[in-house]
């Protein structure tokens, strides 16, 4: 694939993972809000809205580094947290006995794995193109 070409797949998939990551972030909101307020349920609530709010964060800093080590940092820092959120709603899946939030835990998990899979691709796509960083770092193109 000509430089030119890769350049365009990388724009799509970088909006394709905003996109993709703000659609799941509101899903997990709607999710986390099903949860009551026992202590527990408290507790899986803040830990899944932790680690879900912290992958745009971490892409975000991605897109603001200069150098192509804290851009792969970041991009892997967001991998971990993405599989983090989807241990929570596994966790919190198995817990749950209403078969509605099963259902939409279960959409939000697919989700979930779609992101973790954009972003071992974007982790091999910056070890493949040494120049990613010059090339890449314009920032996020959100859908708006």
């Amino acid at each position: 694939m000509k430089t030119e070409e890769q350049h365009v797949v990388w724009e799509r998939r970088q909006t394709e993972i905003w996109d993709r990551i703000f659609q799941a972030m509101s899903d997990v909101v709607a999710v986390a809000e099903t949860l009551d307020n026992s202590v527990g349920q408290k507790q899986l609530q803040e830990q899944l809205m932790k680690s879900a709010m912290c992958i745009g964060v971490k892409l975000v800093r991605a897109n603001a580094s200069g150098r192509a080590v804290k851009f792969e940092k970041y991009l892997e820092e967001a991998r971990m947290k993405a599989i983090e959120t989807d241990y929570w709603l596994r966790l919190i899946y198995v817990l749950q006995q209403r078969e509605e939030v099963q259902r939409d835990l279960s959409s939000v998990i697919s989700q979930y794995a779609a992101i973790i899979n954009m972003l071992n691709k974007f982790i091999k796509h910056t070890q493949d193109e040494p120049d990613v960083i010059a090339r890449h770092a314009r920032g996020p193109k959100i859908n708006m």
